[in-house]
């Protein structure tokens, strides 16, 4: 009796050969592998020779350069950023200061106080400088306002005052640490 896939006719040996499923015995897992890499290390840090690894630390060592540059940059401009811009007047009494066209300067004691002069708050190793702003007319006193930027003040000290060759009263390192303004005044001579 003959099937429809073989006949009489067909020799055995021109039948396909029935793939293999997986798992089944005489199978070579093998041959589904990819081709073997050529003789010798694979490893890039081998390359030089076993146990090279100086290019690994030489790329190390530019790492931690950088990263401790970086790390004084952040310091830095933590610094910049935690710093408190204070901002204050220096007021003139009506004995003190002259009237101009465009409001007023220092005059008698006070002279030298004006508009671009440099305002010096210090104490010790620690001085804050600033420069005055334009000076105006308010309820009979002559106002001039400035602006300084504090890193740190200590709280529990006082710092001296000087406007040029002019000397102010002091201000107390509270002050400096406030937001509130500061309010500076010519000392009489």
């Amino acid at each position: 009796m003959t099937t429809p896939e073989t006949t009489d006719t067909q020799p055995a040996q021109e039948r396909p050969i029935p793939t293999v499923p997986e798992g089944t015995p005489g199978r070579d897992w093998r041959a589904a592998l990819p081709a073997a890499q050529p003789p010798g290390a694979q490893q890039p840090w081998r390359r030089l020779g076993p146990g090279n690894r100086a290019w690994v630390v030489v790329i190390t060592v530019i790492a931690l350069v950088i990263g401790g540059v970086l790390s004084l940059f952040a310091v830095g401009v933590g610094t910049v950023f935690n710093a408190t811009t204070v901002r204050g007047a220096v007021l003139l009494e009506s004995q003190q200061y002259s009237a101009t066209q465009a409001g007023c300067i220092g005059a008698g004691p006070a002279q030298g106080v004006e508009q671009g002069a440099t305002i010096t708050i210090s104490a010790g190793d620690d001085v804050y400088e600033g420069t005055l702003g334009e000076g105006r007319l308010r309820q009979g006193r002559c106002q001039l306002g400035f602006d300084l930027t504090v890193p740190s003040a200590d709280p529990d000290r006082n710092y001296a005052v000087s406007i040029g060759s002019v000397r102010a009263t002091s201000v107390s390192g509270a002050e400096l640490s406030s937001t509130n303004p500061i309010i500076v005044f010519v000392a009489p001579r």
